[in-house]
């Protein structure tokens, strides 16, 4: 396994960690006060540790274990995994957006909005880093 898929299982479980837990532990019966927006942007804090942590100590580790394979430059598979994973992201991303845009002009509250542009990144975000790993595990 190289050093950047390794990289990548970290970030697609650290997502998953991180974004599942608040998620999970949002109120959503009151995501529609002033309270609700509050406890968003409060999760948030802890959710970035949470996400950011396994990042730093996963690049630390690989890193210390394998110098030689951190420090390569990318090759053109590797290039073409990242293009074609931020590729399959895209479209998942741009109509959750526009979903949402259609949803507030149709009276949808900015507790709920903020939730779901949320989710439409994390889900992007998983869908790039999910499919990079399919393209690893393929041998692209």
């Amino acid at each position: 396994m190289s050093f950047r898929e390794k990289i990548h299982w970290v970030a697609f479980l650290s997502l998953i960690l991180g974004f599942g837990w608040y998620f999970m532990s949002y109120p959503w019966a009151v995501a529609n006060t002033r309270g609700g927006m509050l406890t968003a942007v409060w999760m948030l804090i802890p959710t970035t540790i949470i996400f950011l942590v396994p990042m730093v100590a996963g690049t630390v580790w690989f890193t210390i274990r394998t110098p030689k394979e951190a420090n390569l430059k990318e090759d053109e598979r590797e290039k073409t995994i990242h293009l074609k994973g931020t590729h399959a992201a895209y479209y998942p991303l741009v109509l959750g957006i526009w979903a949402n845009i259609f949803a507030l002009i149709n009276g949808l509250s900015y507790g709920w909005s903020v939730n779901i542009l949320m989710a439409t990144l994390v889900l992007a975000e998983l869908i790039r880093v999910g499919s990079q790993l399919y393209l690893y595990r393929r041998g692209y």
